[in-house]
């Protein structure tokens, strides 16, 4: 009896086992890598998007995502050659310009964030929806200009064009009223003719 009861939990571990690992083997790499991303994981992210890549090597998603984890590990230069081979494929594709915003904005390139978020707006625009942080990413850019080098009139008005975009597309958002009160500050500062506003807001 002793022998049966143990061959029972014996097996039941067996299939248990083997229950676990074809459900691990059923998971696709693209939730895999997703799951990496989430936990931050980022160079077992990048390998398994490298992996999809080499078996689709046209797909723009895996270009995207695999520039998007090798900028999360800071290695901007490889992160972009993904892009610049991604821009080549399809120069229109909107999430291009949104990851080079991305790589931009980590690296305090203000005219390059800005610009790169602009572009991936009026790339957008031919799709019902996009993402409306993108008004939000781009106002900031030359927010954080503002505060070291300092911003000119028409860099002033586009931050805060893109700011009044984003508090209309955005109205729930929790930032609402921070950004609000900047931008009531903000207006009371606006730089004339060849003058540079610079302010930390402090």
């Amino acid at each position: 009896m002793r022998r049966i009861i143990f061959l029972f939990f014996l097996l039941s571990g067996v299939s248990s086992g083997l229950l676990a690992q074809d459900f691990d083997d059923e998971v696709s790499p693209q939730a895999k890598a997703a799951a990496a991303m989430r936990t931050k994981r980022y160079r077992e992210a990048e390998n398994l998007y490298r992996q999809m890549l080499e078996k689709n090597p046209e797909s723009m998603t895996y270009k995207h995502m695999l520039s998007h984890s090798l900028l999360l590990q800071e290695r901007y230069g490889e992160s972009d050659s993904f892009l610049r081979v991604a821009y080549l494929q399809d120069s229109m594709h909107p999430g291009t310009f949104w990851y080079f915003g991305i790589s931009a904005e980590r690296q305090d390139q203000y005219d390059r964030a800005y610009g790169f978020f602009r572009k991936y707006i009026d790339k957008s625009k031919r799709f019902s929806e996009f993402n409306q942080s993108a008004w939000l990413h781009a106002g900031s850019a030359y927010r954080r200009k503002m505060h070291t080098l300092g911003i000119n009139a028409t860099e002033w008005s586009d931050m805060v064009y893109c700011y009044e975009n984003y508090l209309q597309a955005q109205p729930a958002d929790p930032l609402v009223p921070q950004l609000q009160d900047f931008l009531d500050a903000v207006r009371l500062k606006q730089p004339r003719g060849g003058q540079k506003l610079v302010w930390a807001e402090q």
